[in-house]
């Protein structure tokens, strides 16, 4: 039988990936967990070009990123000792997580177009670097010592600032800011991203971001749907 990497390299996208999810903690055991991991990778590769596509499609259109030195960061080179940290201390990332930070690293496309209508909130793609979700967790650590673990539950590692954070707005009647977040430990293939829009994975919320060229919230926008379509010509199916 042809191996889930095999697979996903033929096409077999989404269907893949959930069958990963379907095998559930199972797959971090052998014969299972490599095939997936090099999956996870795969993945985060053709993520990995993507991204760099998209900025330069972006900014050859006029985009304008708010924080042009961090739109990709790429990996640490610690970054492998920096995961055996995390999942040290708190347990098992979701192998799409751990392949993101190992391949990609961190993006960050806030920003905006000066041609385009500021009403919309286009949601960039942002995955914060791993350095926060160290900071984080000592945070955690630290709020549990003085409140109680089950005051504050448990240890959710940062994604991404939600839509509003990312316009720069502090904050908006009826509306509460959040965070995207994933909940570990999770020895899952994939996660739930959670207060994300689409409450979807964290795979998901990648394809998701890539149908829209790095800005979701143009769904909401039929005026960008042109533009949209030249920006992602071509990209990598993930």
């Amino acid at each position: 039988m042809a191996t889930w990497l095999e697979r996903y390299r033929n096409g077999e996208h989404e269907q893949v990936w959930a069958e990963m999810m379907a095998a559930g903690e199972s797959i971090r055991h052998e014969p299972l967990f490599s095939d997936a991991l090099a999956v996870a990778r795969e993945t985060m590769r053709r993520a990995r070009q993507n991204v760099e596509t998209l900025r330069d499609r972006l900014e050859q259109s006029g985009y304008q990123f708010a924080y042009p030195d961090e739109v990709i960061t790429p990996p640490r080179p610690d970054v492998q000792h920096c995961i055996e940290e995390l999942e040290r201390r708190i347990g098992p990332l979701p192998l799409a997580l751990r392949a993101w930070y190992e391949v990609v690293g961190a993006v960050n496309f806030m920003g905006r177009h000066p041609e385009w209508e500021t009403h919309v909130y286009t949601d960039p793609l942002v995955v914060d670097p791993i350095d926060m979700a160290l900071e984080e967790y000592q945070e955690w650590r630290e709020e549990c010592r003085e409140y109680g673990i089950e005051e504050m539950g448990p240890y959710q590692l940062p994604v991404a600032p939600d839509y509003y954070h990312k316009a720069d707005i502090a904050s908006e009647p009826h509306h509460t800011i959040a965070v995207y977040r994933v909940v570990l430990p999770n020895p899952a293939a994939d996660a739930p991203v959670g207060d994300e829009p689409h409450h979807t994975t964290f795979v998901n919320y990648l394809r998701t971001c890539f149908r829209w060229a790095g800005l979701p919230g143009l769904e909401h926008s039929e005026e960008h749907q042109e533009i949209v379509n030249r920006l992602v010509s071509e990209l990598q199916p993930l």
